[in-house]
């Protein structure tokens, strides 16, 4: 994944795809990963999370193989359907699970710094087909865990008004839809800089990012989860406001990395409130669907992101992003402030 976020709009870039052609191609992978997301989290409920983790893997991986042959349309089916949903369930099984959360979300982004530095010394093919080959040894290594939750026949989902209230995920979809998938064509468009000369700009930002999310656990128990997903998420929102405006790469990177880090940082606190809040058996169909929420507008903002960098202009993207975190965070603020513990 490190290795992904810089390298795929600038790979389909030479593959002869525009900026627009670009950024419908990411709304149309989101679209699709995310909607059969949401119909795998449902079955996981009922028949176990396990088996369709394993096969939503094996779909992802044909598929980058096929982005590897040259195939720009295999991007739709290469975003893991849900297997990350699924797998967070199956990780709610375990004692002390919001330390896990944290732990996991290191070792995740820790090895995403390595991925981060790859397009130094290899091509955008060569990445790829790696990543084909870490996606088989990630589904090999899923085969024998072991899951104590057999599925649940009940199809009612009585934390529907809780999960609505994560709706505020859909705000942050559209506006990270914007700007995030876009990041490294955004650095070429604007300094000229390869990628190669971003990489480690992308690796530093992934290092912080995981030393941080472990912390953010720690002190989301002293200052409640609310409370540091909202502070955190404030001082990101501002960063970003005058990201655009940046007059240098570096000082563009120095923004980008602080920004990053403090706006993705409280993920395993989000995720752990998500699994304090919902019942055993209603977990995956929940997580599937705000998951989905966020999904659909996140689909949206690459085609008009990439609509305005067509057009030349790097900035206003921005500005309404950062004015749709703003909007989300003080709602969600609202919508939970008695959950903060």
């Amino acid at each position: 994944m490190g290795a992904n976020s810089i390298i795929i709009s600038l790979y389909l870039l030479s593959l002869g795809l525009s900026s627009l052609e670009i950024g419908e191609l990411l709304s149309l992978g989101i679209l699709v990963g995310s909607t059969i997301s949401v119909i795998f989290s449902f079955l996981g409920d009922r028949q176990g999370r396990k088996r369709y983790a394993i096969f939503s893997r094996v779909i992802s991986t044909i598929a980058i193989f096929f982005l590897f042959l040259g195939y720009p349309l295999a991007y739709i089916f290469s975003s893991g359907w849900g297997s990350g949903s699924l797998l967070f369930s199956l990780l709610a099984e375990y004692k002390d699970f919001k330390r896990l959360l944290g732990l996991r979300s290191s070792l995740s982004i820790l090895f995403s710094v390595f991925g981060s530095l790859l397009p130094i010394f290899m091509s955008y093919r060569e990445i790829l087909l790696l990543e084909v080959l870490v996606n088989i040894t990630a589904l090999i290594l899923l085969i024998p865990v072991k899951e104590k939750y057999k599925g649940s026949k009940n199809a009612k989902l009585s934390s529907l008004i809780t999960v609505t209230k994560f709706s505020t995920e859909a705000i942050i979809g559209l506006g990270a839809g914007l700007v995030i998938p876009l990041m490294s064509l955004w650095f070429y468009l604007k300094f000229g800089v390869s990628s190669s000369q971003m990489s480690p700009i992308f690796a530093i930002s992934e290092l912080t990012l995981s030393i941080s999310s472990y912390l953010s656990v720690r002190i989301s128990e002293k200052l409640g989860e609310i409370k540091t997903i909202v502070y955190f998420h404030s001082v990101a929102i501002f960063l970003l406001f005058i990201l655009p405006f940046s007059i240098s790469f570096m000082m563009a990177s120095i923004i980008f990395i602080s920004r990053n880090v403090l706006m993705n940082m409280t993920s395993p606190v989000f995720e752990g409130l998500i699994l304090r809040l919902i019942p055993e058996n209603e977990r995956s169909r929940a997580n599937g669907i705000i998951n989905f929420m966020e999904a659909i507008p996140r689909a949206i903002g690459p085609s008009i992101g990439g609509y305005f960098f067509d057009l030349g202009n790097l900035f206003l993207p921005f500005l309404i992003t950062g004015g749709l975190y703003s909007f989300s965070t003080i709602l969600f603020f609202i919508l939970f402030r008695k959950e903060n513990i």
